[in-house]
C-alpha cells in the first residue's frame, strides 16, 4: 500500500491526465527538445521516483545521472510563494533556478522515468513541434491549470523539500530507505545538493482568472472530490 500522500498525489496525476480542455498536442515519442534540468518537484514527487528505482534496482544508474547535474542556484521563491506575493499586490518576476541542459534521464529522447515523472513533466505540452529556443505553444488556460495543480501538490508536501528535481532526489538520498545511493556519491554531494533547496508552503488561493474557470473548474473539481479512503482529497488537503 502506498503513502497517503503518494496515493494522493496519484490521484492527482490521474485526474490531469483524464481532463480533456479540447487541445491537440504535437508531443510524440523521441520528442524530447523540452526535456531540460529546469524542472522542480516536491519531496513526495522525489520519493515516488526513488521507489521506481529501487524497485528496478537502479540505485548505480541513478547516481551516475545524479552526478550529471549542472549548476543550480537556490530559488528564491516556490510556486505558492510567488502566488502569494501576486495576490499580495506584490512586482515579482517568475524565476529560472534550474539548468537547461538536457536531463540525465534521457535515453535517445525518451524518458527512462516515464511512470514516475513528475508534474512539471506530466503537464508540459505543446500544439506545435518544438524546436530549441523556441517557446511551447499553449493557451492561457492551460498553462494556468497547470500552475493550479503545482500549488496543490506544493501545498500536499508543505514543510518538506521543494527545489530543482535533481537537487531534491540527491537529497533525498540520505532517507534510511535510500542509504545504497550514498556510498555510490561523492563525498559532499548530497549536502551540497540540500542547500539549494527550500521548504514547499501552503497554498494560499489560487491565481486564475474568472473568464479561466469554464475550462478549468471541472479540473480542481475532480481533484478535490476523488476520494481516499472515506475521505476526499480536499478534505484531507484541508486537515479534516
Amino acid at each position: 500500500m502506498l503513502p497517503l500522500k503518494e496515493e494522493i498525489l496519484h490521484g492527482i496525476y490521474d485526474a490531469f491526465a483524464e481532463w480533456s480542455p479540447g487541445l491537440t498536442f504535437a508531443c510524440k515519442k523521441n520528442c524530447a527538445v523540452c526535456c531540460t534540468q529546469n524542472v522542480t518537484v516536491t519531496a513526495i514527487e522525489g520519493e515516488v521516483i526513488h521507489r521506481l528505482i529501487r524497485e528496478n534496482g537502479r540505485e548505480l544508474w541513478l547516481a551516475e545521472g545524479l552526478q550529471k547535474k549542472g549548476t543550480t542556484c537556490r530559488p528564491r521563491m516556490t510556486t505558492n510563494d510567488f502566488a502569494g506575493a501576486c495576490l499580495q499586490g506584490e512586482d515579482v518576476q517568475s524565476e529560472q533556478y534550474g539548468n537547461m541542459s538536457p536531463c540525465p534521464f534521457l535515453e535517445d529522447g525518451c524518458c527512462l522515468i516515464y511512470e514516475a515523472r513528475p508534474f512539471s513533466c506530466r503537464c508540459f505540452a505543446s500544439e506545435q513541434t518544438c524546436v530549441a529556443g523556441m517557446s511551447a505553444l499553449l493557451p492561457e488556460y492551460y498553462l494556468s491549470a497547470s500552475t493550479a495543480v503545482m500549488q496543490i501538490i506544493e501545498h500536499l508536501g508543505q514543510g518538506e523539500y521543494w527545489g530543482n528535481m535533481l537537487d531534491v532526489l540527491a537529497t533525498l538520498c540520505d532517507l534510511p530507505e535510500n542509504r545504497k545511493y550514498a556510498t555510490l556519491l561523492p563525498a559532499s554531494f548530497v549536502d551540497q545538493s540540500r542547500v539549494q533547496l527550500v521548504k514547499a508552503k501552503p497554498l494560499p488561493s489560487f491565481l486564475l482568472l474568472e473568464d479561466e474557470m469554464g475550462e478549468i473548474a471541472p479540473l480542481l473539481a475532480a481533484i478535490f472530490t476523488r476520494k481516499v479512503g472515506e475521505k476526499t482529497v480536499e478534505s484531507i488537503l484541508n486537515g479534516r
